[in-house]
């Protein structure tokens, strides 16, 4: 049985349910479900300046009888204490892109069920979708993409949409583009890879490797892509390019029809680079994603693949430790990085922690490494903690083959 309680009335042996409405990446633990075991969790949690958290009582203990509680409707938050160090308050902005991300997403499910359904785009619809997302990501990059990046193997076919329109606004910010060609690059983003709505979905979905019969089907999603949007006055000329080339390459070794170079649109090559980063960092039916630098270094390896002056623009875009990504630190801790700081790429907030003698994760805090320079600093990117934490084989690390 949940039940909302004040933080300050945590107690050893409660199982912890989660803080009340504060996001994963703004409270110090690294996991939202536990049995409070330490009087360091207990630590953490009062000083974490959030009043009110979730029990689950047929979990763990439950309020001591007799103790002072006021109903759930008449609680308020009391003054936070003053706390020793420094910790990043609440980003409003990160409320509001998790409200956009479910929005958004709900948005592009119904877009693939009419598709499959034979019936014409809502092109109005799509077109807003694309205009609350691009407003996001001009206002502030990191908040959207940091959320969107956080999906479910079931949501990547949605989120993908998503993430890629988001990537491509955020690519053309970096480009130098105005704001209606961040948005027409967004709208390109978004419809990209509308063709998969007419891929069986046992395929897609399909947890093992695809056959050579399977993999033919897969790459004709950009030729149907095309041809259903082609149907429709409504649809821009660039968003039915982007659709048709998102997977050519700069070598003409792509598809579908081996384009090179600066033949292939300038929004079909941001495609490229956006698509392929959120295929290798999502987890999929049959894998788990990579860690984010990771993810940037082997793409970076790839020769005549991207468009180069356009891929380390893109880099710039996400910083050089992305949103996602796992780096060693030189206390000897690791840190999941949560947000950058737009001043100095090389000292994003981290969410850090240690494993415990049972190889649990523990010890977390969240650290703003360019507010507290002196607390730590990063030392190498940490590809081998990112498998341990997200349960990965090495070989999904060592992997070079282009997702489809």
């Amino acid at each position: 049985m949940l039940k909302k309680i004040k933080v300050e009335e945590l107690v050893l042996g409660m199982y912890f349910a989660g803080f009340d409405d504060a996001a994963w990446m703004n409270h110090p633990f690294w996991k939202n479900k536990f049995l409070i075991k330490s009087t360091n969790e207990l630590k953490q949690a009062r000083d974490s300046g959030i009043a009110l958290c979730w029990i689950d009582t047929s979990k763990g203990k439950d309020v001591a009888a007799g103790a002072p509680q006021q109903p759930e409707e008449a609680q308020a938050a009391p003054e936070p204490e003053p706390v020793a160090a420094p910790r990043p308050a609440l980003d409003p902005t990160l409320m509001d892109a998790q409200a956009l991300r479910e929005t958004a997403k709900k948005a592009t499910q119904a877009m693939f069920a009419e598709v499959r359904m034979g019936k014409v785009l809502d092109m109005d619809r799509c077109v807003s979708v694309v205009e609350d997302i691009a407003s996001s990501v001009l206002q502030s990059p990191n908040a959207l993409l940091s959320v969107v990046r956080l999906k479910l193997a079931d949501e990547y076919t949605y989120l993908h949409s998503v993430a890629v329109c988001a990537l491509m606004v955020a690519l053309g910010r970096t480009l130098g583009m105005d704001e209606t060609a961040c948005r027409e690059a967004g709208l390109g983003g978004f419809l990209h890879d509308i063709g998969k709505a007419f891929i069986p979905h046992e395929i897609l979905n399909k947890p093992g490797r695809l056959t050579e019969e399977e993999f033919t089907i897969v790459r004709k999603h950009p030729e149907l892509g095309y041809k259903y949007l082609s149907q429709d006055p409504n649809v821009p000329d660039y968003a039915r390019d982007v659709c048709l080339h998102h997977h050519e390459k700069i070598d003409g070794n792509g598809y579908p029809e081996g384009q090179r170079g600066g033949t292939i649109t300038l929004y079909a090559r941001m495609a490229a680079i956006c698509d392929v980063y959120d295929a290798l960092t999502s987890d999929r039916p049959y894998k788990h994603g990579w860690d984010p630098a990771e993810a940037i270094s082997t793409m970076a390896s790839w020769t005549g693949h991207f468009d180069r002056a356009m891929f380390l623009a893109f880099v710039k875009t996400l910083g050089i430790y992305p949103v996602g990504s796992i780096v060693k630190l030189e206390s000897g801790r690791s840190g999941f990085v949560i947000r950058q700081n737009d001043k100095d790429l090389t000292r994003p907030v981290l969410k850090v922690f240690r494993y415990n003698d049972n190889m649990e994760v523990s010890d977390t805090e969240i650290l703003d490494l360019l507010a507290t320079p002196e607390a730590d600093s990063i030392v190498a990117r940490g590809g081998e903690e990112w498998a341990r934490v997200s349960h990965l084989d090495s070989m999904h690390l060592l992997s070079t083959r282009a997702p489809s």
